[in-house]
């Protein structure tokens, strides 16, 4: 009898990549709430452009601007992608391979219908060439939320699951827990292919732009976060934050939120939290690097 397995794997990937091409345009990352304070959520358009000009391009023209090498730039799409699941309403974000090739962090709500009813049918595709997908695994076992039902754009906004295959070869960036997160730090954020660029950019190819942390507040909370002048739009969501420490990239944090955006005028406005022209990223330390090891670990 023939093996039909590899024929089902390539049907269902060519479903996920059209259906991301589809409603990528319509996703938006979550409203940004306070995650020191947890106000209310806001309205949100689907754009924001933070500082001036949209800094968004492709990995392959802006990596080496920003400093990336050809082995850096070729782990970044190895380990990163696109999030995404199919059933019963499609979602599609961005994130990482987390600690192990086994395993990614992402955002939470990515996961969850508005009724908090959890997806199906989800996926990770890495921006390797060629890229490579893998199932999704949502059961209890093989998931770890920040809360049984994650409030989106809050601190218990992430998910860190396990990949039904590893991803061979892939090395996922470190995290730093020596050298704290502080506001100055440059960020070099990787997203699959969030929507409302300015520049054209094709969908196997990561997109990254460098900005900035601009306050880390104290949390009180299990993780920590950050407030960033990074752009953001919709299907931003788990987009995996890198910096340089000690010459060396590793994983800051995952993008959550982003501010709302009441007034076109205020396209491109300069950083200001309380106008919403600010991006929000939890940790990759604290209780999410705890998750991912307890996971990692079977527990």
């Amino acid at each position: 009898m023939c093996n039909r397995r590899p024929a089902r794997l390539l049907t269902r990937m060519r479903r996920a990549l059209a259906l991301a091409t589809i409603v990528l345009a319509a996703l938006a990352i979550a409203p940004l709430q306070a995650a020191e304070n947890n106000d209310a959520a806001r309205l949100f358009l689907p754009v924001n452009i933070i500082d001036g000009s949209d800094d968004r391009g492709s990995l392959l023209v802006l990596g080496p601007k920003l400093g990336l090498s050809a082995d850096e730039i070729a782990r970044i799409r190895s380990v990163s992608g696109y999030v995404g699941c199919l059933a019963p309403s499609p979602s599609v974000g961005s994130g990482a391979l987390f600690l192990t090739a086994g395993q990614v962090l992402t955002a939470a709500h990515i996961f969850f219908e508005p009724s908090g009813r959890l997806r199906e049918k989800c996926f990770f595709r890495t921006q390797a060439t060629p890229p490579v997908m893998s199932d999704i695994l949502l059961d209890a076992g093989n998931a770890k939320f920040g809360a049984l039902r994650p409030k989106p754009g809050s601190n218990d906004d992430y998910a860190i699951v396990r990949l039904a295959a590893p991803i061979a070869g892939a090395e996922p960036f470190p995290v730093e827990t020596a050298v704290p997160v502080k506001a100055g730090d440059t960020l070099v954020v990787v997203t699959a292919h969030p929507a409302g660029m300015r520049t054209a950019v094709d969908n196997g190819i990561p997109v990254v732009q460098s900005c900035k942390v601009r306050r880390a507040p104290h949390s009180t909370g299990r993780t920590s976060f950050y407030r960033s002048d990074c752009d953001a739009s919709g299907a931003s969501s788990g987009g995996m934050n890198l910096a340089r420490v000690g010459g060396r990239l590793v994983y800051r944090g995952v993008t959550i939120s982003t501010g709302p955006w009441q007034d076109p005028a205020l396209d491109g406005a300069p950083y200001d939290e309380a106008r919403g022209s600010v991006t929000t990223a939890l940790g990759a330390d604290a209780g999410i690097l705890k998750a991912g090891k307890a996971l990692a670990a079977g527990e």
